[in-house]
């Protein structure tokens, strides 16, 4: 079967479907998709809000909670013990299906009546505003996290993190502040793809590193202050003279960025990429348009998702096969459109389920089998209406796609689409997205952005009673930057005891104003067709000049790749052969 390209049904721009993509819809027996990719992306984002936390009433208990959903939900919502309990029967919501109307409309009426999960938070001890989160001790304010313990303020803290604050992307480290995509590292600031690295600072692309200042794509090195190589007496003199004040902080930041764009960078971030696109991919084979994924192969049009063979588009995924258009699960096999499922085999449209097999349509079931609308079925009765199921949905052109959007749950403005695809309440309401306004509000300032101290050292423990106002809404410019700015904000102890462990400031923006500012500093997930930017001894427009030899000698670099490096971007981009002689 060839390639074939048709015209997105949501955006009305020509997408490819590629002949491995036609053998696997013909293997799960879904027709092609008729939304392009990113749209598909965009959709199943929709579904998911990590950030936009509400105090509200449990429907159940009447005590005060933090949900992922407003006051005003057309739904029941639980907290999490209640709606785990046997105090309620998901099952006395069951219904039977209705041939005569379209899946869809039938579903949202059973959606609307089960209770819901407050937000998703287990096995987490003092971590109340954790949200998509599993086995934390004492977090706080973060999402997709697990197994960690004393972080704050970012998302992606993995396994083995801990105290560690405003971080995107990190895994088994200690001591961090402002890194992204760091691993096993251990006081480290302001820092970005470093590995297996100790007491690094402002430093991009390093790895084994110990004790290094400034420095960009370095590799085992010690002592040195950008990327100059110091006697260990010398380093120490130069590391305390810093200033450790917010502006030195700053011009540092700033300086090393301006650095990094004279040194070459591989074309994407990670490893062990065989026959794969994408970016930020580990250990992965015959994977196409794939960001932040861990351990995959024959996967296309996944995000955030680790662990993962024969599926597509699936975000926010640890262990799957063969399924297909999922949002936020964790072990699913052989499934189709689900959201927010844990353990879950040969299930289709199921949403807020855990440990079920054979079910469809079905919402916040536990440990199910057979159901269809939350009704129970004997197996071969299952099979049948099942069958029928589908080929009514195939009539009505709802089988194999994903939820609509104007079923979900959240604005445009609290999902996580916003975050990646930004836009203006007028163009969303444009585009016909729902938005929120949020209430307005009146904090009582007791200190502005611009008058903390520039260093820690001239910090109060008393800090911690102010409310500070956020100093993005000092100017007119900021306030249009950072439009879901919460005005002001307040420091806990634990955040600021770890300030002062590393000596740094405590910030002068809200935490939404510096997720958006850390947001800014990763590539968008999407792919551009380049050349590797060697030619020959020397980078193109002779920015850089080459320390080693290449395969391709003194003639430029035939090699081309697809990188999230838009071509007017100003980055040094080599293909990994060019990079490797280069950095590693």
């Amino acid at each position: 079967m060839s390639a074939e390209t048709r015209s997105c049904q949501s955006c009305k721009n020509q997408f490819v479907i590629e002949p491995d993509d036609f053998s696997f819809y013909e293997k799960i027996k879904v027709p092609p998709p008729t939304w392009c990719p990113q749209c598909r992306y965009k959709r199943r984002l929709f579904d998911r809000n990590e950030w936009s936390l509400y105090r509200r009433k449990c429907d159940a208990t009447g005590e005060s909670i933090v949900s992922i959903y407003r006051e005003d939900a057309p739904f029941p919502v639980y907290k999490q013990e209640h709606w785990k309990s046997d105090a309620w029967d998901p099952l006395s919501y069951g219904r039977e299906f209705d041939f005569s109307r379209p899946f869809f409309e039938q579903y949202e009426e059973l959606r609307r009546v089960v209770p819901h999960l407050a937000l998703v938070n287990s096995n987490s001890v003092n971590s109340e505003y954790s949200n998509q989160s599993q086995d934390n001790k004492d977090c706080y304010m973060v999402s997709a996290t697990g197994g960690s313990e004393k972080c704050m303020y970012g998302n992606w803290f993995q396994p083995g993190s801990y105290f560690s604050a405003d971080c995107y992307m990190i895994e088994k480290s200690e001591y961090c502040y402002e890194c992204i995509n760091c691993g096993r590292c251990s006081n480290c600031v302001y820092s970005q793809d470093c590995f297996d690295s100790v007491s690094v600072s402002f430093s991009i692309d390093c790895r084994g590193c110990t004790n290094c200042f400034g420095c960009v794509g370095l590799r085992n090195r010690q002592y040195c202050w950008l990327n100059e190589q110091l006697e260990k007496d010398e380093y120490e003199r130069r590391l305390g003279a810093f200033d450790w004040s917010r502006t030195a902080i700053a011009t540092m930041r700033s300086e090393v960025r301006e650095r990094s764009l004279r040194t070459p960078r591989k074309y994407y971030h990670g490893a062990k990429a065989i026959d794969s696109t994408g970016d930020y991919m580990e250990n992965t084979s015959q994977a196409t348009m794939i960001f932040n994924c861990r351990d995959n192969k024959e996967t296309a049009y996944l995000q955030d998702s680790w662990v993962m063979k024969d599926s597509l588009d699936m975000t926010e995924i640890l262990d799957a096969e063969r399924s297909y258009e999922v949002q936020g699960a964790y072990k699913t096999y052989d499934c189709i459109a689900l959201r927010s499922c844990w353990v879950a085999s040969n299930s289709y449209y199921c949403d807020m389920c855990f440990s079920i097999e054979d079910c469809f349509g079905c919402f916040g079931l536990r440990s199910k089998q057979y159901c269809i609308l939350n009704k129970q079925y004997p197996k071969e009765q299952y099979l049948e209406l099942k069958r029928r199921i589908i080929k009514h949905m195939k009539v009505t052109g709802e089988w194999g796609e994903y939820f609509p959007l104007n079923v979900s749950p959240f604005a445009y403005n609290e999902s996580v689409t916003y975050d990646f695809f930004p836009l203006s309440k007028a163009k969303a309401a444009e585009m016909g997205y729902s938005w929120h306004d949020r209430d307005n509000r009146e904090y009582k300032i007791t200190v502005r952005g611009s008058e903390l101290p520039q260093r820690i050292s001239l910090t109060h423990d008393a800090i911690v009673n102010e409310t500070i106002g956020c100093i993005s809404q000092e100017t007119a410019d900021g306030k249009e930057k950072y439009s879901e700015c919460a005005t002001a904000f307040r420091l806990t102890p634990l955040e600021v005891t770890l300030y002062r462990k590393l000596n740094i400031p405590v910030p002068q923006k809200c935490f939404p104003c510096r997720r958006a500012d850390r947001f800014a500093l990763r590539n968008p997930r999407q792919l551009w067709k380049r050349r590797c930017q060697c030619v020959g001894i020397q980078a193109e427009h002779a920015v850089y000049n080459n320390q080693a030899s290449h395969f391709h000698g003194d003639d430029p670099c035939p090699n081309e790749f697809q990188t999230s490096y838009a071509p007017e971007r100003p980055e040094i981009v080599y293909c990994e052969s060019c990079y490797n002689a280069e950095v590693a």
